[in-house]
């Protein structure tokens, strides 16, 4: 379940508009009418509901594996029989994972 599109929000959604796509969607389907629906949308809103819990997913609950830094060095690190630099995209990339811990 990717939490961001259960809410219907973008990657880069503020706190603000987090919530307002929750409290939505709380009215869409209210918990007495569709529970198992009500379920999802209050899982995905606690994965993402504030900037510390959308840096813990980002980093330890993304079910798309390869997005961690960790994940992003070894992609690069890895083509190549024998060990070489990465190259400047490469170090961009890991760079621009890191900069989201």
């Amino acid at each position: 379940m990717n939490p961001y599109f259960v809410l219907g929000v973008p990657l880069d959604a503020d706190d603000a508009r987090i919530r307002r796509a929750y409290l939505d969607a709380v009215k869409a389907s209210p918990p007495e009418t569709h529970p198992e629906q009500f379920k999802e949308v209050a899982a995905a809103y606690e994965k993402i509901k504030d900037e510390l819990a959308r840096h813990r997913y980002e980093l330890f609950d993304k079910e798309s594996p390869g997005d961690a830094p960790l994940e992003v060095f070894l992609r690069h690190s890895r083509r190549t029989a024998q060990a070489t630099p990465l190259s400047f995209d490469a170090m961009k990339e890991f760079l621009r994972a890191c900069s989201k811990t």
